[in-house]
């Protein structure tokens, strides 16, 4: 933000700006708080400050209707063709309510090449009084001549004490250690780590990790309680790619740990949350590596199945029985 504020002092900001990065470490958030501070009408904001959030422009941010400040996400598999045409029709007026107008775009890497194409057109000779913020994953996704039309802008995961600190601002009943565990599984990106606090993906993914280390592998009890496991990933469905993920971390370290001989596994997705009853690394120490190789095989599978779009409920129920031990497949002799 410190780089764009010394834009706006200089006089020098680019016409557009591309924000990358990984999902959920503040693209949008800083595309916004930058859109914020150019339509705010504080005279502070204007000399590089930040939005004064008071001021009749910085309440019409807040409350999602600002006339200058449009938003375009994607639809379906990815932004249309349409709506970039309608953007360009509506940048071919002046702004409503000042002098300057912002359009964001989100996730413009699932742009198709027409609308890409389209787009380049707007960033080749962009209408005065406009200003055009992007946000993508990464930019492999875009056409070359897009990206060199903007400022590029790299944005990294956070440290995960100061990505911790973020998610206790936005939801200070949670515990340090809570905050501290959310960050470590989104590895250190706040925004995602705040998509898996509403949708209680920490308690499900700590279930997930106890229900393999319970005693008596394949034991009714625990045939069960991964059945109902099961369930619970078909309701969080939209999730169960990084749910997946994090497991497949989780046992990589584990057997990375293993085959190099130490002791202390650690890394991101090995989080105890305070109180937990679950002793994590001793019960893993009876895990061998083809035991731990079968189980990565598995979530593999699993990962693939859902990609065919092959039934979710059948695809984890299956999963979750693999990675209990009750099918063959994870036997160290299969």
């Amino acid at each position: 933000m410190h780089l764009l504020a010394r834009a706006r002092v200089s006089g020098r900001m680019a016409h557009a700006y591309l924000f990358t990065g990984p999902d959920g470490v503040g693209k949008v958030s800083l595309a916004r708080e930058l859109a914020m501070a150019l339509l705010c009408r504080h005279a502070e904001a204007k000399a590089g400050a930040a939005a004064c959030g008071l001021c009749p422009s910085c309440m019409q941010m807040q409350s999602g209707n600002h006339p200058d400040f449009m938003v375009l996400e994607p639809e379906g598999q990815g932004i249309k063709i349409d709506a970039i045409r309608q953007m360009k029709q509506a940048l071919g007026f002046p702004p409503l309510a000042g002098t300057q107008r912002v359009v964001l775009l989100k996730e413009v890497h699932t742009m198709r090449r027409e609308a890409a194409n389209s787009l380049l057109k707007i960033l080749e000779e962009p209408p005065p009084g406009n200003l055009l913020l992007l946000t993508a994953d990464d930019d492999q996704g875009l056409l070359a001549t897009i990206r060199s039309r903007c400022q590029h802008i790299i944005l990294h995961a956070l440290p995960l004490a100061l990505a911790a600190e973020v998610i206790k601002r936005h939801k200070p009943e949670l515990s340090e250690a809570d905050c501290l565990a959310l960050a470590e599984l989104s590895g250190g990106c706040p925004g995602q780590a705040l998509r898996m606090e509403e949708e209680t993906i920490l308690p499900l993914y700590e279930d997930l990790v106890c229900v393999q280390e319970t005693r008596g592998q394949g034991s009714a009890a625990q045939v069960q309680s991964a059945l109902a496991l099961a369930s619970r990933l078909h309701e969080h469905r939209e999730m169960s790619g990084l749910i997946l993920h994090l497991l497949r971390l989780l046992l990589k370290n584990t057997l990375a740990a293993r085959l190099c001989g130490g002791g202390r596994e650690h890394g991101q997705g090995d989080v105890i949350r305070a109180g937990s009853t679950a002793t994590r690394l001793q019960t893993r120490e009876g895990w061998n590596a083809e035991q731990l190789s079968a189980r990565l095989d598995a979530i593999d599978r699993a990962d693939q199945a859902l990609q065919r779009n092959c039934n979710p409920t059948l695809v984890f129920e299956v999963l979750l029985l693999q990675l209990i031990g009750t099918f063959p497949s994870l036997s160290p002799q299969a």
